[in-house]
């Protein structure tokens, strides 16, 4: 009769007494080393965010606001040609391309594509990032599993990777066309994809404006982040628009941005308490504490700027903390 193996076991005061490494960031406080997936539909441009992110850590530069650890970036661009990703890059004026490393075709998950990250990872010791693009591209297909088991199976196998060396591995992978409220539930595939990575960051159009996007990051072990971003046709880059704090409300959002626009004429200036008395009377709906309003306004302030042309500024007076809006064309 076999033996039975008794569980492993730490109490509370030896765990707690236990040393850890700090958590590293590839990029700073948004993407830690780990397994992370970005999910997105066809064709919104998943592919440029994800080649500007191993560009910004292949030359320690940064993504928007945000510094990078500087490392060798692999980039598996599994449906391009190298004569695309060639134009790309030019589009996108890159200079610093030296420890960029990209590779349009790889073995499956299950044949041999762990050993070929292995024996790249052992040539670059230095590797801080793999982007795998897309996540579709590497899967064997296996009937006889459920969706569940097969995608839990696959991020099993990836996830050995990351447990034996310290950078970060991203997937690149789809949503479905259904909306949900939660970016998480658009995932395409079951519960074991999400379930499985250590964060997830959603691309999501935004219908105002056809070239704005809503990235979501929903991390294990960091923060969440909700940024606007704007896709520029010229340098084919994603720009930073404005971060919610907190996660913020785009329908909330969209309201002060339309209330304040309609109120403002040239310029104003006053307490945050002060202009939540002016939005009420011309929008009952916005029940806001001056705290809220402070916050949402130093978020949406790179929204006002390019959408509204409306300068958000704060001072401080002798009659305490002030909100200044302008007109930018006045």
């Amino acid at each position: 009769m076999q033996e039975k193996k008794a569980l492993s076991v730490i109490d509370g005061q030896t765990l707690m007494a236990q040393p850890f490494e700090p958590l590293r960031f590839t990029v700073e406080n948004i993407l830690p080393h780990g397994l992370f997936m970005m999910a997105g539909s066809p064709k919104i441009g998943k592919s440029w965010l994800s080649l500007d992110l191993c560009l910004a850590v292949a030359s320690g530069g940064k993504l928007w606001a945000f510094g990078t650890e500087q490392g060798d970036a692999l980039y598996l661009a599994l449906e391009d040609t190298y004569h695309r990703l060639q134009n790309r890059l030019k589009q996108m004026e890159a200079q610093d391309v030296s420890r960029l490393h990209l590779a349009t075709a790889s073995l499956g998950l299950q044949d041999g594509l762990l050993e070929q990250i292995s024996s790249f990872i052992s040539e670059n010791p230095g590797t801080n990032l793999i982007v795998i693009d897309t996540f579709e591209h590497i899967r064997n297909c296996d009937q006889d599993k459920s969706l569940y088991a097969s995608d839990y199976r696959d991020m099993t196998l990836l996830r050995e990777i990351t447990n034996h060396h310290k950078l970060t591995l991203l997937l690149i992978h789809h949503t479905r066309k259904m909306h949900d409220p939660d970016p998480l539930n658009t995932i395409s595939g079951s519960t074991g994809l999400a379930g499985s990575v250590d964060g997830v960051l959603v691309l999501e159009k935004i219908k105002r404006n056809e070239g704005d996007a809503k990235l979501t990051i929903c991390n294990r072990d960091t923060e969440g982040f909700c940024f606007d971003l704007r896709f520029d046709p010229e340098k084919c880059r994603w720009a930073f628009m404005c971060h919610h704090v907190g996660g913020g409300d785009d329908e909330t959002d969209g309201v002060i941005c339309d209330v304040i626009d309609d109120f403002l004429r040239d310029e104003w200036s006053g307490t945050a308490t002060d202009l939540c008395v002016e939005l009420s009377k011309l929008d009952a709906t916005l029940n806001l504490t001056p705290v809220t309003l402070t916050k949402r306004l130093k978020s949406l302030s790179g929204l006002f700027r390019k959408d509204y042309g409306i300068a958000v500024d704060f001072a401080r007076t002798h009659g305490g903390k002030h909100i200044l809006l302008k007109r930018q064309n006045h």
